[in-house]
Formats: structure tokens, C-alpha cells, sequence
């Protein structure tokens, strides 16, 4: 009586090697991973050109703060001057007064644009900090993901590293006349031997004769499909 069970235990580690074998070449998870490292670069592209206008607005504050204080400066010195008794003529006085109005205007206007590039300025500090933590949790999130695409991976390897001794095994106890039968057969089909699942061949999916059925099940020869044309096994 044919042992067809190691045959479709030796079909089906076959099957399972080539699954791990385009699973290992294909790289599972390792779409997410690339789509992820992408938008990681483009948030620190984003966060790279933030902080270049947030570091030139500081430079610009930083420049208007002391055109205020060069203005501030200026103001108090007329002031000792018109308050102080140092200018007493009228048109000198006039003169003074004139300038110093002069002065409080664009200080006011100083003021006033510094105030808005202050405001703009922490608009940006806050837009870099959400920008520092998603970048953060991106990164964090690849990390773990890299992490585990290697271990996926490292499981696969370990898999088919059992594969080849295993498939030995069950073909040292296949009949070698069994054997031959089946690599013939494997020249027309990668799949040689098809189960038998409710009397219908779960290859071809046509339903198994009665007589084919009965005499499949005891097992005392070979019996084909007679749609497909693959061996049959029947799982007692």
C-alpha cells in the first residue's frame, strides 16, 4: 500500500518553503517601513526650513530690539536737554521737541513691528515643537517597526533552515518507486498530489467518483483524478 501521507507532507513542506522564500524576497512590512522613512524625511525637511526662518526672525527681532534701544537712546538725550535747561532758545527748543516727536513716532513703529514678529516668532517655536514630536514619535514608531521586519525576517530564515532536513527525513521512508511516480507527475503539475476534502479534489475542485472514493480509501493503490489528473489523497 502507497504511503502517500509523506508525499503530501513533503509536498506541503515544499509549498511552505517556496511561501517563505517570496515572503523573505518580498520583505513583509518592509512597504510600511519605506513609506514611513519617507515621511520622516519630509518632516525633517520641514522641520530643517522652520527652523532656518525661525532662526532668521530671531536674528531680525534681535535687530529691531536694538534699533529701539539706538531710538530709546536718542529720545532721553533730548529730553535732558529740553528738561534740563541745557537748550534755552525758542528755536532750538522747537527744534528739539520737533525731533523727539520725530523719534516717539518711529519708536512706536519699532515697537509695534517687533511686537509682531515677537508674536509671529513663538507661532513658530510652537509649530517646532509639534513638529520635534511627531518627528520623534515617527522615528520611535520606525525603530520599533525596523525592529520587528527583523525578527519577521529572522523567523523566516530559522523556518527554512528546518525545512531541507525535515523534507529528508519523510523522503527516506518514501518508497522509491512511489518517489519516481510522484517527480514524473511533478513535470506537469508543481503540485503533483491533491487532497480529497467532502469527495471533491480541492485542486481542480471537481467531485471524486463513488468507485474512485471507495477505492482511495482502502488504500491499495494509487488513484488519480479523473479531471486534473494529479494523485489523490484521502487523510483517514
Amino acid at each position: 500500500m502507497p504511503d502517500v501521507k509523506l508525499l503530501w507532507e513533503i509536498q506541503i513542506l515544499d509549498e511552505k518553503r517556496k511561501e517563505l522564500e517570496s515572503k523573505l524576497k518580498e520583505g513583509e512590512l518592509l512597504g510600511e517601513l519605506k513609506s514611513l522613512k519617507n515621511l520622516i524625511e519630509a518632516s525633517k525637511s520641514q522641520f530643517k526650513n522652520l527652523k532656518e526662518e525661525y532662526l532668521k526672525l530671531k536674528k531680525e527681532l534681535h535687530l529691531k530690539e536694538h534699533d529701539s534701544e539706538s531710538i530709546g537712546e536718542q529720545i532721553k538725550i533730548i529730553e535732558q536737554k529740553l528738561y534740563g535747561g541745557v537748550v534755552t532758545s525758542p528755536k532750538e527748543i522747537e527744534k528739539n521737541s520737533m525731533k523727539l516727536e520725530e523719534l516717539k513716532v518711529r519708536l512706536k513703529q519699532e515697537d509695534d513691528v517687533a511686537l509682531a514678529l515677537m508674536e509671529k516668532q513663538e507661532s513658530m517655536r510652537l509649530q517646532l515643537e509639534a513638529l520635534g514630536a511627531g518627528l520623534a514619535e515617527k522615528t520611535e514608531s520606525f525603530r520599533r517597526l525596523h525592529g520587528s521586519y527583523l525578527a519577521v525576517q529572522q523567523s523566516y530564515r530559522s523556518s527554512l533552515a528546518q525545512i531541507p532536513l525535515m523534507r529528508q527525513k519523510l523522503l527516506d521512508m518514501v518508497e522509491a518507486e512511489l518517489w519516481q511516480k510522484y517527480l514524473e507527475m511533478k513535470k506537469k503539475f508543481p503540485d503533483p498530489l491533491a487532497k480529497v476534502e467532502k469527495g471533491t479534489c480541492q485542486r481542480c475542485r471537481v467531485g471524486v467518483s463513488f468507485h474512485d472514493l471507495r477505492y482511495l480509501k482502502e488504500g491499495k493503490d494509487l488513484v488519480h483524478c479523473s479531471h486534473c489528473g494529479r494523485m489523490l489523497y484521502w487523510e483517514k
